[in-house]
Parts: C-alpha cells; structure tokens; sequence
C-alpha cells in the first residue's frame, strides 16, 4: 500500500467503505461503546454536512472522519464531537493524523470554535494523534458506561481554535 494519504469529502458510494472500518473499529471494544454498525440513515442524519471525510491510498478509502453535533442548542452551534476511524491494515501510517489534522482545519473554516472526543484510555494511538493535534485532557469519566457488561472510563479531550 503506498503511503501518500489524500482526504476528500464523504460520497455516497463510500458508506460501505465507512460501515466495515467502522464494525472493524467496533470489534477491538476500544474504540466505541457502539455494538453494531448503525444504518447509514442513522449517521447520515447525525453527522454534520460538510464536515464527513474519508482518507484515501490510491483509490482505496482507509480511514474517516466525521463531527456531530454536541447539543441542539443554538449556543453550542459551534461545538462538535469528532470520529476517526482508521481501516486495521493502514493503522500506523499518518492515515489518522492527517484525518485529524484535516478536520480541524475544516471546523475552523467552518466557524466550530470547539472540537472533542471521548476516547478510552487504552486507545494509546488515538489519544497520541488527538495530542499531536492540539487537543487536551478535560479529564476522565470514570465508569461512564458499560461495554458487554463491563464499566469502562473514557479521557475527555477537547480542541478549542485559537480565536475562539
């Protein structure tokens, strides 16, 4: 697999593509609460229009990244979470820093003056790009949900853009 990652905005042919790195990133049970993939009615109508980006080695997509909204109030209006997923084999690669990295560019562009995450504490790769990045530690949810029947903490991160 060649190394040059490019980023372009989600197409509707790249839902199968974004559902299998997703149930891949659900099999570890460290990189969501999720237990099945959602339908893609679900993430269209919860991910924010034109902040939905796969990354692509060639022509294959390897990784993506979305924001949500946080809150339907009109003051959090520019504060979104964030999702990066990275396909297994790319793993290691850049493919999630430049994911990242591009995200926060286009949230900046695009007037979010807050980006965060919630990312288990043993998704060391995770929290290593987040960091890279500019996010940092709010804190940590201790016991904050369960997965299969066990507790689990999450590390709060946020991103706040530098005027904002």
């Amino acid at each position: 697999m060649s190394s040059k990652t490019s980023i372009r905005a989600l197409a509707d042919d790249d839902w199968a593509d974004v559902r299998r790195i997703y149930a891949d990133g659900i099999a570890t049970k460290n990189a969501t609460f999720e237990t099945e993939v959602p339908p893609v009615e679900v993430l269209d109508a919860k991910w924010l229009p034109g902040h939905r980006w796969v990354a692509l080695v060639g022509d294959r997509v390897v990784g993506w990244a979305t924001l949500t909204p946080t809150s339907p109030r009109p003051c959090y209006r520019g504060v979104g979470e964030t999702s990066v997923y990275v396909d297994a084999d790319a793993g290691g690669r850049g493919v999630g820093t430049t994911l990242v990295r591009h995200q926060i560019a286009a949230a900046d562009k695009g007037g979010l003056w807050t980006l965060q995450t919630s990312i288990f504490p043993e998704n060391e790769a995770s929290l290593a790009i987040h960091h890279a990045a500019g996010f940092r530690d709010v804190g940590r949810r201790e016991r904050i949900a369960q997965l299969d029947g066990q507790w689990r903490d999450t590390i709060l991160l946020e991103r706040r853009r530098p005027d904002g």
